[in-house]
């Protein structure tokens, strides 16, 4: 019997660590950037890197949150810079490689700030994704901006969460990943905002200033 239990836990073992491999990972996230208003296109830049020695065959998919009138976005994988109409796309990310990672905001002659959700998925893996979120605000000058360096607990979430460095937030905004606001909350002095109502998945937090600029957006998981 003994003989026999080895040898299957070492097989139970080996198959979690293999399921929970990271293969790749996208830095910052979230990534956040701010432009002066006579700024037609701005970046907001991450890296994606490859930790394996294998080609990588990956699919992104591109989700608005949150964006002002008038504002587009474009992403540019670690190909091609796709256009704005494109919302979709396969593509390889060679062994070992570090890519950039970018959304591109084109203000149109008009102020643009909004939040944009990226999700990479491996093809060969469904399971294995990685979602980024985007941040720009073009609406105000960068110094006026509260510093982002609000920190959220618990995440992963069952109930309620917290934030903490939040002195700066005067509302949170909690959005699905389709880009529905699905709760608004205002500073309390118990510092618990309660979740229990939403589905089990992954949702944005955009975090705004008194005056309504959102200023960091966090991924928040529930269970």
């Amino acid at each position: 019997m003994k003989n026999l239990l080895y040898p299957t836990l070492f097989f139970l073992c080996f198959t979690s660590f293999a399921a929970a491999q990271i293969r790749y990972e996208i830095t910052p996230n979230p990534a956040s950037g701010s432009g002066t208003v006579d700024e037609p296109d701005v970046p907001v830049d991450a890296e994606i890197r490859n930790l394996t020695g294998d080609l990588l065959q990956l699919h992104w998919d591109r989700t608005v949150i949150n964006l002002t009138p008038g504002c587009e976005t474009a992403v540019c994988d670690a190909e091609v810079c796709a256009s704005r109409a494109t919302s979709s796309r396969n593509f390889k990310l060679q062994p070992n490689f570090i890519r950039p990672f970018i959304v591109h905001f084109y203000n149109n002659s008009a102020p643009c700030a909004g939040i944009i959700h990226v999700k990479v998925t491996n093809l060969n893996d469904p399971l294995d994704s990685v979602n980024v979120v985007f941040l720009f605000n073009q609406q105000t000058d960068v110094k006026d901006l509260p510093t982002a360096n609000v920190v959220l607990y618990p995440n992963p979430v069952t109930d309620y969460f917290s934030l903490d460095n939040a002195e700066m937030v005067a509302t949170i905004r909690m959005f699905s990943l389709d880009g529905r606001e699905v709760a608004r909350f205002e500073p309390n002095t118990s510092n618990l905002y309660s979740i229990q109502n939403q589905p089990v998945g992954n949702y944005v937090l955009a975090l705004e200033d008194k005056n309504g600029h959102a200023f960091q957006a966090l991924e928040l998981k529930k269970l």
